[in-house]
């Protein structure tokens, strides 16, 4: 009787601490974790660079948990998940978030740098490297990223992102530049001579010293001519002679536009092939 007593209390015992191993193992239901728990696993996903998962779990956390340390932490990271997860405009969002909430928080000028970064995003391709050229984009994101990185510029002077907000908007101002250069020449080449002038002329108000003034004025004064309006080419000759100093691109433009010029040349070689053959 005492064995049989023994052997079921061992039994129970066995069972009791089985139990208690087989619930160890099974994962905690959301609504049972803690904010630190969920920002555990969302930053073991970041770490990772598994943007997907921390994107989840960083939802979860603002879900479960809306206001704490934690989730204020959370936002910049979750929008930086976003930008590297290809969705810019969800970072962007989350940033805006972050900056209404939490106005005087440090990484304020981080946030805007982010912003920034992914409006400029928005846009791109990667086969802007070697093939495409953004300047045939549409320049809407481009513009909006040109005011965030102004704003960083202004608000934060001291910013450690202030040096690196100056070169991308090197690089965005004549982006956009050509656009409309791009857009100018389009109008000349159509006849449009006048639509031709107002856009020259709002790319040297707006844009000056571009990449693309030099073509700017070369343009604008055959277009006057096509007008007919030899005076007015002239004064823009004169400009353009007195100035060349100056409206010549700068050693760092030149390079820049000198790669550009390579990367469209070969896109353009394929495409004169083919014109060629059509032809």
């Amino acid at each position: 009787m005492k064995k049989t007593l023994l052997s079921a209390l061992l039994i129970g015992l066995l069972s009791l601490q089985g139990c208690s191993s087989i619930t160890s193992l099974v994962a905690k239901e959301d609504s049972e974790k803690s904010a630190e728990e969920f920002y555990d696993s969302a930053t073991t996903a970041f770490k990772a660079g598994m943007w997907d998962a921390a994107i989840k779990e960083y939802e979860k956390l603002k879900s479960y948990y809306p206001y704490g340390d934690y989730t204020e932490q959370s936002y910049t990271e979750l929008a930086y998940a976003y930008y590297r997860y290809s969705e810019p405009e969800s970072a962007i969002r989350e940033l805006d978030e972050f900056a209404r909430l939490f106005p005087k928080h440090p990484n304020i000028d981080y946030a805007l740098y982010l912003k920034a970064l992914s409006a400029e995003s928005i846009n791109k391709s990667w086969l802007d490297k070697w093939v495409t050229d953004p300047a045939n984009r549409d320049t809407q994101s481009a513009l909006r990223a040109f005011q965030y990185y102004n704003e960083l510029l202004k608000r934060f002077p001291n910013s450690r992102y202030v040096e690196k907000s100056k070169q991308r908007l090197i690089v965005l101002r004549n982006q956009i530049a050509r656009h409309e250069f791009l857009v100018a020449e389009f109008y000349f080449n159509k006849q449009a001579y006048l639509a031709a002038v107002n856009r020259a002329t709002y790319i040297l108000e707006n844009y000056p010293q571009s990449v693309v003034t030099l073509e700017t004025l070369m343009l604008l004064e055959q277009a006057y001519t096509k007008l007919e309006m030899p005076e007015i080419a002239h004064n823009v000759r004169q400009v353009m002679a007195l100035n060349q100093e100056k409206i010549t691109p700068s050693r760092q433009a030149a390079k820049q536009k000198s790669l550009e010029n390579q990367n469209k040349s070969l896109w353009q070689k394929t495409t004169d092939f083919f014109s060629g053959v059509t032809e």
